[in-house]
């Protein structure tokens, strides 16, 4: 990735084990433009119905533990990449959400300990690839996630796998 940096706005949704039917239903899968996607994301998720009625872009969208777990469904992560969010922080990641979020370039970051870490909606975070830091830029606390690598950044500031592909011919 060729910045070392990126700083956002917070969209707080810190429910744990949060699967791929609550992001996107199910009954929903024969839609897949990102725009036809974006007001259906979380829509059956209690008490984040209203997601969609919200400002989402460039911000860091913080989480729970095991965060798109369950079955593989690309619209989970369609969805979120059409809202512009630079990136999601929890606690942990369904490993098939992870690659597919990778591959489709939507930046995932694991930082245990984020759900203790002190963050409100009104807050910005930065979040630092060569320290694996996250500071909250409001209280001036920061926490150390897990480092990213290179050929996860690279897929992601080429904006998803076939992307990449396309950039090294």
């Amino acid at each position: 990735m060729s910045v070392e940096k990126i700083s956002g706005g917070v969209t707080l949704v810190r429910v744990d084990d949060i699967d791929t039917d609550q992001i996107f239903h199910q009954s929903l899968l024969t839609i897949h433009d990102p725009e036809e996607i974006k007001p259906h994301i979380f829509g059956n998720l209690l008490g984040y119905e209203n997601f969609r009625k919200e400002n989402h872009e460039n911000k860091i969208m913080v989480v729970g533990k095991n965060f798109g777990k369950g079955s593989t469904r690309q619209q989970a992560v369609t969805g979120f990449i059409a809202y512009k969010i630079l990136a999601i922080i929890g606690e942990s990641f369904g490993p098939i959400y992870y690659s597919n979020a990778v591959n489709s370039g939507l930046l995932l970051i694991e930082a245990p300990g984020i759900s203790e870490f002190a963050i409100s909606d009104q807050d910005t975070l930065e979040v630092d690839f060569v320290t694996s830091t996250i500071t909250n830029t409001n209280t001036g606390d920061s926490l150390r996630c897990k480092p990213i690598p290179k050929p996860v950044l690279d897929i992601i500031s080429a904006g998803g796998l076939l992307e990449l592909g396309k950039k090294s011919k």
